[in-house]
C-alpha cells in the first residue's frame, strides 16, 4: 500500500548515500564532503584543468594515450583529434585517455568541446569512462554520452559544450583521475537485436577539441578558448512557392495510383489518402465513386485479416479506428453498401457490372496473354447505370480482365453469365472464361469458355451451367477478347443451385464485429504515456462512433465515447485500462492528468519530440468536429492551449545551411536521444502531420501568426520539401495532401501579432510548469531551459538537465547536480550496474534487463550502487515495486538548482511551503516579479510555485 504524505517521510539531500532512520530516510543534499551552502560566484569560476587535443604540449602534460586516432585542424583553425574505426570496423572505435585534475571533496564535472558544424549519424557517439568505469548510459540515461551525432549540425559555425557529472564517490580523496573518451557507432534505439542495435563505426568520429574538469556546473572559459559567434542570421532564399507545385504533383500521382489500383489496399493509411482526397476539389478523387469502392473492398479484406490474426487490430494502437473514420467521412456514400455481402463471400461477385473504378474497374486487373491490346473501364457504353469493361485488340492477341480475388464456391451446378457487346469481332473472339481452383490454387480441369456472336452487335447474354469439379473450392470468371476488334462486358452473374445453403456475411455485421473487437481490446489495454494515450483513446472513440453509424446496439453514443478523448488530452483524470464491465483500474490514481494545467504533456517530466502532439490534436478535432459534426468549444480551446504552450519550447537556432530558424527544445526532453531538435514553428513535420495543419484547422489567430513566422523565415517550404524528399510512404502522402488547402488558409485567415515566445525581440519571460518540473527562461536574447525532474524513472536522482543559449553564440548543455527535498515512502532504489538501458521494442523482444550488453569486455557503471529514494505516490495509487517506473517515484517535492547566473527554486507540491537561502549566490533579480534580492536572503516558495533568480 502507498503511504500517506506525512512529515515523517520528508527526505533532505546531502550526498550519494541513504540511511534508514526512525523518522524515515535521510538523503544528503550535496555530494559527500561538499559544503552545505552553495559555492560563491568567485569560488573557482574557471576550469580545474583543461586538455587541448592536438596540442602536443597539452597532451603530453596530461599523459595522453591515443589509440586509432588522428590529429586534424578543425573549426576556426583549432587543433582536434578524431577517433577512427578499427581496421575491422566494429561498434567500438578509437580511444583517447588523459589524466586531469579533480576535487577531492564535492562535485567534479567533465565538459567536452565539440564543433557544432559536424553532422551525420555515422559519426557515431562519444562516451566517457572515468577510472575505467563508464559514466552514464548509452540510451536515455540521466547521464548520457559525451556526444550523440545527429543528422543535422547542432550549432553551425561555432563550438558547443556538453557537461557530465562524476559520481562523488569516484573522486573522493583524489586530486586527479584518468578519463577515457571512447568512440562507438550509431545506436538506432528501436532495434530488436544486438546486431541491429550496436551499429559499427565506419568513419572517424567528430573532432574532439578540449576536455575540461571543473567544480561548478557552469565554468568560465579561458581567454584563448575560441567559441565562434552568430555573425548574423540571414533568411533562406530557396526553395520557394514552387514546392507547392512539386507537392501537388506528388499528391496527384498518389491519388491517381490509388484510384487505379487493381487489388485491395492492405495499408489503411493509403485508404485515408483517398478518403481525404474525396472532399478536396483539386484532386481526381473528389466525389469519385471509385474511392468508395476501393475503401469497401479493402476494409472487407482488413476484416478477414483481423479474423485470421488478432495482431492486425491489437498491434495497431488505433486498432480499427481508421475504419470508423471512413464511416464518418463517407457516411452518405457508404451507407448503401453496408447491407450487401462482404467482398469475397461464397458465390458473391465483386464489382460484376464494372460500375466501380477509375480507369480500371475496381477489383479487376488487366492481363495480356498474347499480342497486345487494352482493357479499361468505359462509362460511356453500358447496359444501365454505371459502366462496362472495354477490351480492344488492334490486330492479334488475347487480352482480358481478371478479378483480383477468386470466389469461394461449393458443389453442384452453378450458372455463370455475362452480357457482351461487340464491334468487328471474329468468331470465338469475345467470351466469358470460367476457371476452377483447388485449395492449393491450382486449376482443376479445363477452362470453360462461353462465346458471344462474331461481328458487330448490341448486348447479348451468354450463359453456361457448370458442375463444380471435385476438389474445387474457388472459381474465377474472366472476360477476354481474342483477335482484332472491341468488346464490352457488363453485368456478370453467378447463380447457385437451389438449396445451396450459402449464407454470406453481410458487411454491416462484419464491420461491426471488427470495430467492437477493436474498442473492447483497446479500452482494456490503454497506454499511459500521453502521446500513446491520445492514439489509443482516439481509436476507442472512433470505433464507437463507427458502431453508431452501423446502428450497432453495443454503441455507447458519442458523449460517452468522448470521455476517452477528454482523459487523453487532460480535461479529466486519466483512469487507465478497464475491465470487461468498464470499471477503470486507476493505475496512477484517480487524479492523474495526462496534460499539466499549463498545457504540457506528461510522462516523466518535460517531453520533447514525443510531446509535439499537434498532429494528434488536429486529428482529434477533425474526427469530433469536422467528420463527426460535434461542436465542443471546451475541447477546442484546450487543444489550442496545448499547442500554444509548446511554443515556449521552440527556440531560435540556425538550420543546416546557416539560416535562421526555430527548433524544438530536445536537449532537455527526457525521451529525446537525437540533437538538435527539428525545425518547428507552430507544428513539427512528423508522421502525424505537417506544419500548417493544426493552425489551418483551428484558425486560432496566434497559431496562424506562428505559421506565418515560418513563411517569413522562408523555412516552411524547405521543411515541406524535406518531407517530400524523405520518404515515399502513405503517411507522408496523407500529410502532404492538404498542403495546398492549408497554405491558402494560413495566408488568408486573420492572424494575431504574437510570435513564438522565444523569438528574438519578444518580451522576457519565465515559464515554469511545476507538474513537469521544467523551466523555460528568456532574458533578452539569452535562453535557458532546465528540466529539474530529469529521467528519474526509479527514484529521485538529484540530477537536472540544462540547455543554455547566450546572445554571443555560446551554447552549453549537460546534466548537473541539484538540491532536492523528497516526500518519501521509506524505500530506495539501488542504481544497477547497467551501461545500457532496457528499452523494449515489443513484448516478444529478447531484451535482457539493462538492455543488450555491448560487445567486447564487460564494462561497469560508475553510478552503480547509488541509492535513490522513492517519492511517495498519492494514497489512492496502487503499490509499485522498487525498480518499477512510475510518474511518482522520481519526482521531488522541492528543487533548488544553480547554474551560472541562475538560481531556480521550485515547489511541486500542492500543500507545502519551502524556504531556501540565496547565501553565496550574490545579489540577484527575481525574474518573475522583478524584485531585487540580496545575497543572504531567505525566500519562501508557496505550493506549485517557481522562483527564478538571475545574478546581477
Amino acid at each position: 500500500m502507498s503511504q500517506p504524505l506525512d512529515r515523517r517521510s520528508v527526505l533532505k539531500l546531502a550526498g550519494g548515500t541513504a540511511a534508514a532512520t526512525a523518522g524515515g530516510w535521510l538523503w544528503q543534499a550535496a555530494p559527500a564532503g561538499a559544503a552545505t551552502s552553495p559555492p560563491s560566484p568567485a569560488d573557482a569560476p574557471g576550469a580545474l584543468d583543461t586538455v587541448v587535443f592536438g596540442d602536443q604540449g597539452s597532451e603530453a602534460a596530461h599523459g595522453l594515450v591515443a589509440k586509432d586516432s588522428d590529429v586534424l585542424t578543425g573549426g576556426l583553425g583549432q587543433p582536434a583529434r578524431v577517433l577512427k574505426p578499427l581496421e575491422t570496423p566494429g561498434f567500438f572505435g578509437g580511444t583517447v585517455t588523459v589524466t586531469l585534475a579533480c576535487r577531492p571533496t564535492g562535485p567534479t564535472y567533465v565538459t567536452i568541446k565539440l564543433w557544432g558544424g559536424d553532422a551525420g549519424e555515422d559519426l557515431g557517439r562519444l562516451h566517457l569512462l572515468a577510472e575505467g568505469k563508464q559514466v552514464g548510459h548509452y540510451h536515455l540515461g540521466a547521464v548520457d554520452p559525451l556526444d550523440i551525432a545527429g543528422r543535422e549540425p547542432r550549432t553551425p559555425g561555432r563550438f558547443y559544450f556538453h557537461t557530465l557529472p562524476l559520481p562523488p564517490e569516484l573522486t573522493a580523496g583524489k586530486t586527479s583521475l584518468t578519463l577515457e573518451i571512447r568512440s562507438m557507432g550509431w545506436i538506432p534505439v528501436y532495434a530488436g537485436t544486438p546486431d541491429t542495435y550496436f551499429r559499427a563505426l565506419t568513419r572517424p568520429s567528430r573532432g574532439i577539441y578540449r576536455l575540461y574538469t571543473h567544480q561548478q556546473p557552469h565554468f568560465d572559459l579561458g581567454a584563448d578558448d575560441l567559441t565562434g559567434s552568430i555573425a548574423g542570421t540571414p533568411v533562406r532564399t530557396t526553395p520557394g512557392r514552387e514546392v507547392l507545385d512539386t507537392i501537388d504533383a506528388r499528391v496527384a500521382a498518389r491519388v491517381r495510383s490509388e484510384l487505379n489500383r487493381t487489388s485491395v489496399q492492405g495499408n489503411l493509411d493509403y485508404l485515408d489518402v483517398l478518403a481525404r482526397a474525396y472532399d478536396l476539389p483539386y484532386t481526381e478523387a473528389h466525389q469519385n465513386p471509385a474511392v468508395v469502392a476501393q475503401i469497401v473492398q479493402s476494409v472487407d479484406n482488413h476484416y478477414r485479416r483481423h479474423l485470421a490474426d488478432p495482431a492486425v487490430i491489437q498491434g495497431n494502437w488505433m486498432g480499427a479506428g481508421i475504419v470508423a473514420q471512413f464511416l464518418l467521412q463517407l457516411k452518405d456514400a457508404l451507407i448503401s453498401r453496408l447491407d450487401a455481402p462482404l467482398t469475397g463471400e461464397p458465390a458473391v461477385l465483386s464489382n460484376p457490372g464494372f460500375d466501380d473504378g477509375h480507369g480500371y474497374p475496381t477489383g479487376w486487373r488487366g492481363n495480356t496473354w498474347t499480342g497486345s491490346g487494352t482493357a479499361t473501364r468505359d462509362a460511356t457504353v453500358k447496359r444501365g447505370d454505371g459502366a462496362s469493361a472495354k477490351i480492344t485488340v488492334p490486330s492479334a492477341g488475347v487480352v482480358g480482365l481478371v478479378p483480383h480475388s477468386r470466389i469461394p464456391i461449393g458443389p453442384g451446378a452453378h450458372t455463370y453469365s455475362a452480357w457482351i457487346r461487340t464491334e468487328n469481332v471474329s468468331a470465338d473472339g469475345a467470351y466469358l472464361d470460367v476457371l476452377f481452383y483447388d485449395a492449393a490454387g491450382k486449376v482443376i480441369g479445363a477452362e470453360k469458355k462461353v462465346f458471344a456472336a462474331a461481328g458487330t452487335h448490341e448486348w447479348e447474354q451468354v450463359t453456361t451451367s457448370l458442375d463444380t469439379p471435385v476438389g474445387a473450392v474457388a472459381v474465377e470468371m474472366q472476360v477476354r477478347l481474342k483477335g482484332p476488334g472491341t468488346a464490352w462486358f457488363d453485368d456478370l452473374t453467378l447463380t447457385p443451385p437451389a438449396g445451396a445453403g450459402y449464407e454470406p456475411v453481410i458487411r454491416r455485421d462484419a464491420w461491426r464485429r471488427m470495430l467492437l473487437d477493436s474498442r473492447e481490446y483497446w479500452r482494456r489495454n490503454r497506454r499511459s504515456y500521453t502521446n500513446q494515450t491520445m492514439i489509443v483513446d482516439l481509436g476507442i472513440y472512433l470505433a464507437d462512433r463507427g458502431l453508431e453509424v452501423l446502428g450497432a446496439a453495443e454503441a455507447w453514443g458519442e458523449k460517452r465515447a468522448r470521455r476517452y478523448l477528454y482523459e487523453a488530452v487532460g480535461l479529466t483524470p486519466w483512469l487507465g485500462p478497464e475491465d470487461e464491465r468498464g470499471t477503470p483500474s486507476r493505475p496512477l490514481g484517480g487524479s492523474y492528468y495526462q496534460v499539466t494545467k499549463k498545457g504540457l504533456t506528461k510522462e516523466l517530466g518535460y517531453v520533447g519530440s514525443y510531446g509535439e502532439v499537434q498532429g494528434w490534436l488536429r486529428l482529434i478535432h477533425e474526427v469530433v468536429t469536422v467528420f463527426g459534426g460535434v461542436r465542443d468549444d471546451r475541447l477546442r480551446d484546450h487543444l489550442v492551449k496545448i499547442a500554444k504552450t509548446r511554443g515556449y519550447f521552440h527556440h531560435p537556432a540556425l538550420d543546416a545551411d546557416g539560416y535562421r530558424t526555430m527548433r524544438l527544445e530536445a536537449l532537455t526532453g527526457w525521451r529525446d536521444p537525437l540533437y538538435p531538435g527539428k525545425r518547428v514553428y507552430d507544428q513539427a513535420q512528423s508522421w502525424e502531420g505537417q506544419p500548417m495543419q493544426l493552425a489551418a484547422l483551428l484558425k486560432d489567430p496566434d497559431l496562424i501568426a506562428q505559421t506565418r513566422q515560418a513563411i517569413a523565415d522562408n523555412q516552411l517550404f524547405s521543411i515541406l520539401l524535406e518531407a517530400h524528399n524523405a520518404a515515399n510512404s502513405a503517411v507522408v502522402d496523407r500529410n502532404l495532401l492538404s498542403v495546398r488547402r492549408d497554405y491558402e488558409v494560413i495566408t488568408t485567415a486573420r492572424a494575431g501579432k504574437r510570435l513564438l515566445p522565444m523569438t528574438p525581440g519578444q518580451p522576457d519571460l519565465v515559464f515554469a510548469d511545476e507538474e513537469n518540473a521544467v523551466v523555460a527562461v528568456k532574458h533578452g536574447d539569452e535562453i535557458l531551459y532546465v528540466s529539474l525532474y530529469w529521467r528519474a524513472r526509479w527514484g529521485v536522482n538529484r540530477l537536472a538537465r540544462i540547455h543554455h543559449l547566450t546572445p554571443d553564440g555560446i551554447e552549453r548543455s549537460g546534466t548537473v547536480w541539484q538540491e532536492v527535498e523528497v516526500i518519501g515512502d521509506g524505500r530506495a532504489h539501488t542504481e544497477p550496474d547497467w551501461v545500457n538501458w532496457e528499452f523494449s521494442v515489443g513484448a516478444d523482444a529478447p531484451i535482457p534487463p539493462g538492455g543488450f550488453p555491448p560487445p567486447g569486455e564487460p564494462v561497469h557503471q560508475a553510478f552503480a550502487g547509488q541509492k535513490l529514494p522513492l517519492a511517495a505516490a498519492p494514497p489512492d495509487v496502487p503499490a509499485s515495486g522498487v525498480g518499477e517506473e512510475t510518474p511518482y517515484v522520481g519526482r521531488a517535492a522541492f528543487y533548488r538548482c544553480q547554474y551560472g547566473p541562475y538560481l531556480i527554486a521550485m515547489n511541486t507540491t500542492g500543500n507545502r511551503r519551502y524556504t531556501f537561502t540565496t547565501e553565496g549566490f550574490g545579489p540577484s533579480v527575481n525574474l518573475v516579479t522583478g524584485a531585487q534580492v540580496r545575497d543572504d536572503a531567505k525566500l519562501t516558495v508557496p505550493p506549485q510555485t517557481t522562483i527564478v533568480l538571475r545574478r546581477r
